[in-house]
């Protein structure tokens, strides 16, 4: 078995590893099948340990712009002219810059002035474009939120639904082996009180049986003369006899019937 060098398990060398196994005297395929699940489960660990990158913007905003600052300020001052007594002329002199020069700096300001709304206009305008594509971003973050909100609501409900589903079949399966349960009992209860009714009933006959033959027994025992005296039982209807008995007949049919030879004797 190659030591693969790059290999870690749990922080460990791979290859260390092997030869710590194999100094216990392991069985090479113990060897592989153990690292290779070591090596498979650090590197699992390791990927469920990655942290997810929280959400960035694709569209930079700068914090600060120094080329968006303004830069303007008058440099025109006009002082106050006096009646009668305030020279007014077109020329610059000692004494006065005269009016050429104050307008040429209203307007110098003036331009100055406009340089600055013009950077102003231009740096709204590139804030305006990155909001839209800030808003752009957020709009796609919160509509894939929401996808997945949507997919983890739909799951919990499919699996409350199903869960719901299973307990009622349980529920229904344990009524139904309740029910049969309570069946088969009743049904065994009832056969065991009929069992046991007809079992005390063949021995409460078996009794009077034998009550009714032991009192005969003890009467004929005691009384055997009136036993003897009773005589044959009566005919049952329907049994009657056909022919009398010998002991039954009539004299006169006795002496008829009687042979000659006992009468010489």
């Amino acid at each position: 078995m190659s030591e693969p060098a790059d290999q870690l398990v749990y922080g460990v060398p791979a290859a260390k590893v092997v030869d710590a196994l194999r100094a216990t005297g392991m069985a090479e395929s113990d060897v592989i099948a153990l690292v290779g699940r070591g090596v498979a489960r650090s590197e699992a660990v390791a990927k469920a340990a990655v942290v997810t990158p929280p959400f960035v913007f694709q569209t930079q905003v700068a914090q600060t712009a120094p080329e968006c600052a303004l830069t303007f300020v008058r440099s025109f001052v006009h002082p106050d002219f006096i009646d009668g007594v305030t020279v007014v002329q077109g020329g610059q002199t000692p004494e006065e810059i005269g009016f050429n020069l104050r307008f040429h700096s209203i307007e110098a300001d003036l331009d100055q002035i406009s340089h600055d709304l013009h950077t102003a206009s231009n740096c709204t305008a590139e804030l305006r474009r990155e909001l839209f594509g800030i808003v752009q971003e957020l709009q796609t973050k919160i509509n894939e939120i929401d996808g997945r909100l949507d997919t983890k609501v739909k799951d919990k409900a499919e699996k409350e639904t199903k869960e719901k589903e299973k307990e009622t079949k349980d529920t229904k399966e344990k009524a139904e082996k309740e029910t049969k349960e309570s069946k088969d009992k009743e049904g065994k209860d009832t056969k065991e009180v009929k069992d046991k009714d007809h079992k005390e009933k063949d021995k409460e006959s078996q009794k009077e049986g034998e009550k009714d033959g032991h009192g005969k027994e003890q009467a004929d025992l005691h009384n055997p003369v009136a036993a003897e005296d009773e005589g044959p039982e009566p005919a049952a209807e329907g049994e009657e006899r056909t022919f009398i008995k010998l002991e039954d007949r009539p004299e006169v049919g006795r002496a008829a019937l009687a042979d000659p030879d006992d009468e010489g004797a």
